[in-house]
């Protein structure tokens, strides 16, 4: 008789009949995400003998952003496309549960994986099991036709380890873009029937517009020749910007049609992080303050953890570790401050991966929260920045009244940025002297401006890119 860890790989070694409920809904195919296409290139490179590697990828996200169902979608395709490799699903919760260590469920693998076989391994949520690296490097290192795909709800754990360095690429999966959500929504509205997609190639010229132009008229007239196209596309899409920033960029709600249980399930996500994933990443063990501290940082303006230390009579130096580790956790975004070491500035800004937990946040405290928008606004806007520019995005605090919220640097080149949602002036752009232009992100606005050196774009433009 097999043992029980051997079971659990071979009953978890994935037929067509095993995977397609995860990818149907009521027979039609569940939409893909932006993310799926890119690794699919990697898997048939991989599968068709044109390249070796990367043979093993590392996906990152905060809970409910998609990364099982991409699995079982990338398992799919490769059941339908290649007849020969052997997939395995392994949720790596399941077998902590099972009590199963990862000795064991690689000496299982290697048991049961045939050294000429092409495989492809799929491990979610790796973080639960202790020593997960040294198992990847081993099956990495053991097993050359096989592919490898880890999921982990922190990206400090993705990136632990010298020894994966080089053996894998990591990709981090984002909450939803705007695109990506009006494709979604369009997708259960119509019970699969229907799918509306952005123009072909608009986030590309839209992006080398907005952000690689030579001058500001320059970006102005190129967002001018894109209006058409942009708005028959917003015409078509027919979603709430408001809604899908307060309540719809994290997959995991889009089925629920209420704001109440949207809001329910968010503040269930953000207990969930705090509870198990922080675990991982936070070495204190006085993890009851951080839902407080989380708390504070949705509603207040002064998140310099001198001021939270003062709050709430705990170390600073323990709310840096706090601030650190939800950082790491994918849970807020933190960009360094404009002017390094040498910036006057005492307090830190931090933003939201998804405006959407700040808004969970602010509800059940509040019950008007108008004023709150322009800090979702900026959340959703820092999400945007970091999937398209990730370490050159800068926070633009420089130790004055007013400067941008954001900074971003492009071919050596200077553009701050400035977030709002009503008749505001430039003033905050003109404050970096050394910029190429500056660019207005105004929510409320319909069509692009120009003043001299700076730009306006309205808000629903942006979330194009």
């Amino acid at each position: 008789m097999a043992p029980p860890v051997t079971n659990f790989i071979r009953n978890n070694t994935l037929t067509y009949k095993r995977i397609r409920p995860h990818i149907y809904e009521k027979n039609v195919r569940l939409p893909q995400r932006s993310i799926f296409v890119k690794i699919k290139k990697y898997l048939d490179r991989f599968f068709k003998g044109k390249a070796q590697e990367p043979r093993m990828i590392g996906i990152a996200g905060i809970r409910g952003v998609g990364k099982t169902t991409l699995l079982w979608q990338l398992a799919g395709y490769v059941n339908e496309r290649f007849k020969n490799p052997q997939i395995i699903f392994l949720s790596l919760d399941q077998a902590v549960y099972y009590g199963f260590s990862s000795t064991e469920l690689t000496e299982a693998l290697q048991e049961n994986i045939p050294f000429t076989q092409e495989c492809f391994l799929l491990l979610d949520e790796v973080q639960y099991l202790q020593k997960w690296p040294l198992m990847l490097k081993i099956i990495y290192d053991t097993f050359n036709k096989c592919f490898i795909i880890a999921t982990g709800s922190s990206s400090l754990l993705l990136r632990s380890s010298a020894d994966l360095a080089t053996r894998w690429n990591i990709e981090t999966l984002y909450p939803l873009n705007f695109p990506e959500y009006v494709l979604i929504r369009s997708w259960i509205k119509s019970s699969g029937k229907n799918q509306i997609y952005p123009s072909l190639g608009l986030s590309r010229q839209l992006k080398e517009a907005l952000f690689y132009s030579n001058s500001a008229k320059e970006s102005f007239l190129r967002l001018k020749d894109l209006s058409t196209t942009i708005k028959g596309y917003l015409a078509r899409a027919d979603e709430s910007i408001e809604e899908y920033i307060k309540l719809y960029n994290i997959p995991r709600f889009l089925q629920a049609e209420e704001e109440a249980v949207v809001l329910e399930r968010a503040f269930d996500l953000i207990q969930r992080i705090v509870e198990l994933d922080l675990k991982e990443t936070y070495p204190g063990k006085d993890t009851d303050i951080i839902g407080r501290i989380i708390t504070y940082l949705a509603v207040s303006d002064n998140t310099s953890p001198a001021k939270i230390s003062s709050q709430f009579g705990v170390n600073e130096e323990t709310i840096r570790e706090i601030i650190s580790s939800l950082v790491k956790a994918e849970f807020l975004i933190k960009f360094p401050q404009y002017g390094g070491i040498k910036t006057k500035l005492k307090r830190e800004k931090l933003f939201f991966t998804s405006p959407t937990l700040r808004y969970a946040l602010v509800k059940q405290l509040f019950t008007r929260v108008t004023s709150y928008l322009p800090k979702l606004y900026e959340d959703i806007t820092a999400m945007y920045l970091k999937k398209l520019f990730n370490g050159l995005v800068l926070y633009g605090g420089t130790g004055e009244n007013k400067s941008p919220d954001f900074i971003v640097e492009v071919n050596n080149a200077l553009l701050p940025l400035e977030v709002g949602s009503s008749k505001k002036t430039i003033e905050q752009l003109t404050k970096i002297k050394e910029r190429k232009y500056g660019i207005l992100i105004n929510f409320r606005s319909r069509v692009p401006k120009l003043y001299n050196q700076d730009i306006e774009i309205p808000g629903s433009w942006f979330l194009l890119l």
